[in-house]
């Protein structure tokens, strides 16, 4: 069958450069290997419109990504456009795995793929080639009549069973992004899923707390390629969890040698899953970069959030890092439910200790499906909206849409976008190209103003200058708070290496 995968745009989600679907590729490569037709479709980097790719392709079948509601309106409206040529939608992701009654009850979706995607998306297309009932295909929920129903849960897929990713149905230097001294970022991922059962994340559902690997071959095949074809100069791991195990690792950097491979690469993972050793072998075989979620300096609110990471060891850790050359950012969360001042000052108090050269604090978002949006929702703290379009108008990540804790709002704002600041006025903080960063985001951001078309120019631009002077305005305007959260302490970051490409 032929089928087009659409990742929906997020009209003014100006903040951040586009990273590539990694979810619609791997499934775009599984469904090819069994004989189907899939291509794709990015609303965030693509010229033209869904719809007229609809027209042209001509579809059998259109499978759509949500895995943020922002980009629910725009999903919404290419769903109406495929129904009305009549061809069956199927939306996933993370967001819509969680509430598959908001996307069914729309009326414009027939199928809604629950957690992973590649198996259940591929055995929805033989039941609807060969005319069979989808009631026996696990991982699935879809209308009967009036009801939403379920099926049961798939369960997890052996990952090395899986295609090599084809990264020809993409265009990836359109995901190129600056980093820590590089310029042709792009991420890729190892691993799926996490062992942790931290509260505010939403793997202990999506993922059950199952942490699945990919061959190293597999990586290297497709890192090869990008380099040979695309000319990166680095990849970003997106995985959750980044530890392939000491033998799988230990392959991964003697195929990087066998092949002779030039290029740097970086991860996030929990503390304590990497020790010395296993750092400076990272930092031999390419590794420039490394994030540690740490999430809460404070020992009992890490208890709390069952982040389960030792704090003592943390300086020792980052203390090796810099010793080796690796470039580290160490990730905070502020505003938990019930948070106080003084366990805020000292969570903010433990960051900056740890002298990483990125220390960003962001406020909690209250993450459909998680434990502690559950129990937020269930002791009525926090009323979730009831519709997908209400769903869409909430901006994740980069606002305070609910606030828990026992610290005013404007405080938890300065904190967050002081760190923010931070990170791009100090050169020291990234290896001293803050201002190579802050114009392709700039580039970006306009890039993506004007390939929306003239309508989308002045509020696009409007969004893009507001999110910058908000930055600024806390990060400036309140030296009292930062003063009193002790942030203007920051010590002079420890020297990254001086090129991340050696």
């Amino acid at each position: 069958m032929k089928v087009l995968l659409i990742n929906p745009k997020i009209s003014l989600d100006l903040s951040r450069s586009a990273t590539c679907p990694l979810g619609l590729l791997s499934i775009a490569s599984f469904l090819n290997a069994k004989g189907h037709t899939a291509v794709i479709f990015d609303g965030m980097v693509e010229t033209g419109s869904a719809k007229k790719k609809i027209r042209g392709f001509n579809p059998d079948v259109v499978g759509i990504s949500l895995i943020s509601p922002m980009a629910g309106r725009d999903a919404l409206r290419i769903s109406r456009y495929a129904k009305k040529l009549n061809k069956p939608v199927v939306w996933g992701g993370h967001f819509i795995s969680t509430f598959p009654e908001l996307a069914l009850q729309e009326g414009c979706v027939d199928y809604v793929v629950i957690g992973e995607g590649e198996i259940t998306f591929s055995e929805l297309l033989d039941a609807l080639q060969s005319g069979s009932p989808a009631e026996n295909i696990n991982g699935l929920a879809y209308k009967d009549g009036s009801r939403v129903r379920i099926t049961g849960q798939r369960a997890f897929a052996d990952l090395s069973t899986f295609p090599v990713i084809d990264w020809s149905l993409v265009k990836p230097e359109k995901y190129f992004q600056y980093f820590f001294g590089v310029k042709k970022m792009i991420y890729v991922y190892f691993s799926k899923g996490c062992p942790g059962k931290c509260t505010f994340c939403i793997n202990p559902t999506f993922q059950r707390s199952t942490h699945r690997r990919r061959p190293a071959e597999h990586i290297i095949a497709e890192i090869e390629y990008l380099i040979k074809h695309c000319g990166i100069d680095s990849v970003n791991f997106a995985d959750e969890y980044w530890h392939p195990g000491k033998e799988e690792m230990q392959r991964f950097f003697d195929l990087i040698e066998q092949k002779q491979l030039k290029f740097s690469w970086g991860v996030q993972t929990r503390l304590g899953s990497l020790d010395r050793g296993d750092l400076q072998k990272m930092y031999n075989a390419g590794c420039r970069w490394i994030l540690f979620g740490i999430e809460s300096g404070c020992k009992e609110r890490n208890r709390q959030i069952k982040k389960g990471v030792d704090l003592d060891k943390a300086k020792e850790i980052f203390a090796a890092c810099r010793e080796i050359g690796l470039t580290t950012q160490s990730s905070f969360i502020i505003g938990f439910p019930g948070e106080t001042e003084e366990e805020l000052k000292e969570s903010v108090r433990f960051g900056l200790s740890l002298n990483a050269n990125l220390c960003p604090f962001s406020m909690l978002f209250l993450q459909p499906g998680t434990e502690m949006y559950n129990d937020a929702v269930a002791k009525g703290l926090y009323k979730p909206p009831e519709t997908l379009k209400a769903w869409s108008k909430i901006v994740w990540l980069e606002k305070l849409n609910v606030n828990l804790s026992n610290v005013p709002d404007r405080e938890l704002k300065v904190i967050h976008h002081y760190t923010q600041w931070s990170a791009f006025a100090d050169k020291g903080s990234i290896n001293n190209d803050s201002y190579g960063i802050a114009k392709k985001m700039i580039s970006d951001a306009f890039i993506k103003i004007f390939r929306n078309g003239p309508l989308y120019v002045i509020p696009g631009a409007i969004a893009s200058a507001k999110w910058f002077f908000t930055v600024l305005w806390y990060a400036k305007a309140y030296p009292g708070i930062v003063k009193k959260y002790g942030l203007h302490e920051r010590s002079v970051p420890g020297q990254c290496a001086a090129d991340s490409r050696e």
